[in-house]
């Protein structure tokens, strides 16, 4: 995916009625680890990088956040439950 893409989610995420901005913060988080990986869709990330990005100091906001981004359709969201396995995230 091109940089036109990635114009594309922020656009969709700014557009999002009601969306808080921890939310908007994890999406952007999201959307950079993406692009670390090459734009590859999907993609692996670890709630510790995550929250390091966006500022997000509490492990139950984390987790409200990715709870609501896959809610509204933007994300899909796989857990890894292995300690040294980042989850996987595809962006919708």
């Amino acid at each position: 995916m091109t940089a036109l893409g990635m114009e594309y989610y922020v656009e969709r995420i700014v557009k999002e009625r009601g969306i808080q901005p921890t939310r908007v913060s994890v999406f952007l988080a999201m959307l950079q680890l993406w692009k670390e990986q090459k734009r590859c869709n999907p993609f692996q990330i670890s709630r510790r990088k995550i929250m390091k990005l966006s500022g997000v100091k509490s492990i139950v906001t984390y987790h409200k956040c990715i709870s609501e981004l896959t809610d509204r359709g933007l994300v899909e969201y796989r857990p890894s439950y292995h300690p040294w396995m980042g989850s996987e995230v595809r962006l919708k």
